[in-house]
């Protein structure tokens, strides 16, 4: 019987299904358009930043504009994702996935077509959307202009940098002569008004006939500087200088400068190509008699300039000077030597420069506020205020602090922006480790790995370009690796950090967390607060272990996220707790993220297998956490690009071979200690560039072989002969892009064969540090040392002959420690002009060790000297009175005779460490630790630090 109700309902299905499929069909095609417009975004993106628009509603289409691109992103990366795990899924699942997929797109092209119907809209009604010249960049421009004849009388610090000024611009004779000096550093710093102080010196006056002071800023006109310039020089000839043709100008400036003694302050020059279009109006080196000052926050604008040129870097103020800056500001009509300040007021001014950082500009602009408000019930508050917002309702009257500073973020090429603020993620005065931040730019997408193969530029080259770029222009602060020249940490000034925060909120680029009220400098904008509304894309928290209390991974806000790097707020040898619920809703519902940044948390013994959810992460890192064994189900997260395993020491981690999967890792640390019981393959992992704490007494040493594209390397080996001979002659000869290795070695170099083995190890080019622990029959000699090692510590050597007289001659040494039993001669030299560059010794535990001599000379750079354990060195060497750059001496558990004879009052030695900074003398009980450990976890804490002691019954397989 014919039923037209159930035959509706099957038609109805089919239409259903017929048109799901064709949904379905169309989805690679929506894929591929929307590929297109996110390169089309992102290129509108770049144009708008370069013309910065001053429209609020333009502000907010941008706004708008970057999170479709967000969106377009994660489209993408989940479509990418689906076509890669196709065959790991059901037909049903993937369906579903691109159904989902398919309606993401629809909407955000949706969303598209509506921004560009609102932007044509208001167009049309007279707004301009980009617009180049802005009225605001007058404004700006009058700011930041700076004025020869404003002399400050309250100068403060900086005499050092100013007589070194004065000394190079009056001195013509000097063999390194400087025609261009350049004072560099942030905005705020006082460049301008150190200049002023060497312009208006009085030698600086006498020994010039003519003057000129041009303030360029960002926007200037050659024409227009170069008229000023020539004005201030010829006073007379005004007339017939504006009437001059360009070249005209150039040409008598020229011949000014060589007939004339002239001194030239160019205030404030942002680029290099200011200085193109003027350069030929200014003779070069001593073909002139005149010379150059200027002023920059970019570094790189001085050495464009002039190759050879004075490079003047003042420093921040100290405490004293900056609350002598306070006083002399704050108290502006009654600045006499012998006025009392009420302790209170002193109190509350120091504790108000201290968040200054020693910035000049800040320190001013506080002081005008306090100078209107004498009452210390106003400095209280003032001071309360500053806790909170340091940019607030005073600060932000005529912009000072933050315009000065923000300036140098507009300032920035379109793809350093994003550098820039990525830095706001890292709590306070951290120093942030210039690798990690590599990885993490690369993670994010914010430095490309793509095209880095072969011999092209690697990613963290990239990362070192861009980073040094923000050094140059006084964005960060940076540590340099001493061995390599290369950067080895950055730090943001307390000021930069507030204005790097502020960009971050305004452009939603960063979301912080904690505990407490923040008391950073955010200034926000009508724009900023705008984005409180938007979707979060990047998360940095400071917790602590009640983190459940104020951070909910269920909050739907947080769902888009990208990055979360959590941050302890005060970690103890514990850890902080990081409850269960909260990782787990973490990987059950962060499901895009890209980076997560765990450091310093306590989980339970196993991590849980949820991480494994988190299938879009590249970048992992339990840094210094603690937990025991990793799961397998890491080994789902095939788009790792850096996996940071290095957790607390005693945690004994266990490791999955599911590793192995991870094929697109780039930097892998592995745990300082192990409890593994099978073999840990690594050699699946090709891309392998980075590999720390790679045991031979856990994976295979030939895994080695196998990873071609390591360029740095960490490893412990403990091996037999034949294999160390095997390994040795990899790393000899096959080493492709290795270009700098670290070891640990348990092996006893005793016969020919051994010695031979170690002479080849030593000479390997690309080897940086060393750790022998073994006996050494006869130490080789100094050439046979690759020139390239920094750091050396010997254990149980052996050695009977002096080693110092050896490695005394190594050019690069830095770091040498000679421990337990290293040395068991009596008689121990350094030689005039020995390790030239040492700054770190340490001689511990030398049970023979009678007798030390440093002679005049030897370790000139020597910082740091450690005297542990050598029961029979009855004095410290007379030399050490000569060793000037000395700073901190330790001695630990010597004799009391040795120590007291350091002793300040009586003591024999006292007058050979009386000038160093530091100076210490520590002794401690000999009370054996009772350790409560089963045979396994004593034979990973034992096979780590000696495995010559680990018995074979806890021997891993």
């Amino acid at each position: 019987m014919y039923d037209s109700s159930l035959f509706g309902l099957l038609q109805m299905l089919y239409d259903t299904l017929k048109n799901e499929a064709k949904f379905l069909l169309n989805v690679g095609n929506q894929i591929q358009a929307i590929r297109a417009e996110i390169n089309r975004i992102q290129c509108f993106l770049q144009d708008a930043d370069a013309k910065k628009p001053e429209y609020e509603t333009v502000r907010n289409w941008l706004a708008d504009i970057r999170e479709v691109a967000y969106d377009v992103e994660n489209i993408l990366e989940k479509y990418s994702h689906k076509i890669t795990s196709r065959k790991d899924q059901s037909i049903w699942k993937e369906n579903i996935a691109l159904h989902n997929i398919g309606t993401e797109t629809k909407d955000v092209m949706s969303r598209i077509d509506s921004i560009r119907r609102c932007m044509k809209t208001y167009v049309d009604t007279g707004i301009r959307v980009i617009s180049p010249g802005e009225p605001s960049s007058e404004k700006s421009q009058w700011l930041t202009r700076s004025y020869s004849h404003l002399v400050d009388e309250d100068f403060v610090g900086l005499e050092k940098e100013v007589n070194e000024l004065v000394e190079e611009l009056t001195s013509d004779e000097n063999v390194d002569f400087h025609g261009v000096l350049a004072i560099c550093g942030m905005g705020g710093l006082g460049k301008t008004t150190l200049a002023r102080k060497a312009y208006h010196h009085n030698d600086v006056r006498s020994h010039f006939q003519a003057f000129a002071w041009a303030s360029i800023s960002k926007q200037w006109q050659a024409r227009d500087v170069l008229q000023r310039i020539l004005t201030k020089l010829e006073p007379k000839i005004r007339k017939q200088i504006n009437k001059m043709m360009d070249d005209e100008l150039v040409k008598e400036l020229y011949k000014i400068q060589q007939s004339k003694r002239c001194l030239v302050l160019l205030d404030d020059i942002w680029s290099t190509t200011f200085w193109d279009s003027v350069k030929h109006a200014f003779p070069k080196g001593k073909e002139s008699r005149s010379k150059i000052l200027l002023t920059t926050r970019k570094k790189d604008v001085c050495t464009h300039i002039d190759p050879t040129c004075f490079i003047c870097e003042p420093s921040c103020l100290n405490a004293e000077e900056s609350w002598k800056l306070l006083h002399k500001k704050a108290f502006p009509r009654v600045n006499t030597p012998d006025l009392n300040i009420d302790l209170e007021l002193e109190r509350l001014g120091k504790e108000m420069v201290n968040k200054c950082g020693g910035l000049p500009l800040a320190i001013i602009v506080i002081a005008g506020v306090l100078a209107r408000r004498p009452k210390i019930d106003e400095w209280r508050r003032t001071s309360q205020n500053l806790n909170l917002r340091m940019s607030g309702e005073s600060f932000e009257q005529d912009g000072k602090i933050h315009g000065a500073l923000t300036l140098s973020y507009y300032d920035l090429p379109y793809q350093l922006k994003p550098c820039f603020l990525y830095l706001g993620n890292f709590p306070e005065d951290q120093k942030i480790s210039a690798q990690r931040l590599y990885q993490l730019w690369a993670a994010e997408g914010i430095i490309s790995l793509e095209g880095n193969q072969g011999e092209e530029t690697a990613m963290m080259e990239v990362g070192e370009c861009y980073l040094h770029e923000l050094a140059q222009r006084y964005m960060v602060q940076v540590e340099l690796d001493e061995t390599t020249g290369r950067i080895k940490s950055c730090r943001l000034h307390d000021l930069m950090r507030d204005t790097c925060l502020s960009k971050a909120k305004e452009e939603n680029f960063l979301k912080t967390i904690s505990p407490q009220p923040l008391v950073q400098s955010m200034r926000c904008s009508s724009s900023a607060k705008a984005t409180s509304t938007r979707t979060v894309r990047r998360l940095s928290i400071t917790v602590d272990n009640e983190v459940q209390n104020y951070f909910s991974t269920n909050d739907k806000s947080f769902q888009h996220v990208r990055s979360a790097l959590f941050f302890p707020i005060q970690a103890g040898r514990e850890g902080t707790a990081y409850p269960l619920p909260i990782f787990q809703g973490l990987c059950n519902n962060f499901t895009i993220l890209r980076v997560l940044h765990l450091e310093k948390f306590s989980f339970e013994e196993n991590l849980h297998k949820a991480i494994g959810n988190l299938v879009h992460l590249r970048y992992l890192s339990f840094r210094h956490s603690r937990f025991q064994k990793l799961p397998s189900s890491v080994g789902n997260l095939k788009y790792l690009q850096t996996l940071d395993l290095r957790v607390n020491f005693f945690s004994y981690l266990t490791l999955p071979n599911t590793i192995q999967k991870l094929q697109n890792l780039r930097n892998l640390y592995l745990p300082p200690s192990h409890h593994n019981t099978y073999k840990l393959e690594l050699s699946p992992l090709s891309h392998l560039e980075m590999l720390k704490n790679f045991d031979t007494q856990v994976s295979p040493f030939r895994d080695l072989f196998k990873l071609t594209k390591l360029q740095k390397l960490a490893a412990v080996l403990s091996l037999e002969l034949n294999e160390m001979d095997e390994i040795i002659t990899h790393l000899t000869h096959k080493t492709g892009r290795l270009r700098e290795t670290s070891f640990r070695i348990y092996y006893r170099f005793n016969s020919e064969k051994d010695l031979n083995l170690l002479k080849r190890l030593l000479g390997c080019h690309h080897l940086r540090k060393l750790d022998l622990i073994g006996h050494i029959s006869k130490l080789p000699e100094h050439y046979f040392f690759s020139q390239s090692l920094t750091k050396l510590t010997l254990r149980r050597s052996g050695l009977e002959e002096d080693p110092m007289l050896i490695l005394q001659k190594l050019p690069k040494l830095f770091t040498l420690s000679l421990r337990g039993n290293a040395f068991v001669g009596k008689e121990m030299c350094c030689s005039a002009q020995g390790f030239p560059l040492l700054k770190t010794l340490k001689i511990q535990g030398l049970p023979n060790l009678e007798s030390w001599r440093v002679e005049t000379g030897a370790m000139p750079n020597l910082i740091y000297l450690e005297i542990e354990d050598c029961k029979k060195l009855e004095k410290v060497p007379d030399g050490l009175k000569y060793l000037t750059k000395i700073q901190e001496i330790t001695i630990i558990d010597m004799p009391d005779t040795f120590q007291n004879r350091l002793e300040e009052v009586q003591g024999e030695d006292f007058y050979k460490v009386q000038f160093r900074k530091f100076f210490g003398t520590k002794n401690f009980p000999k009370i054996k630790p009772k350790i409560l450990l089963s045979g396994h976890k004593l034979g990973g804490l034992f096979q780590t630090i000696c495995p010559s002691t680990v018995p074979k019954e806890w021997k891993r397989v």
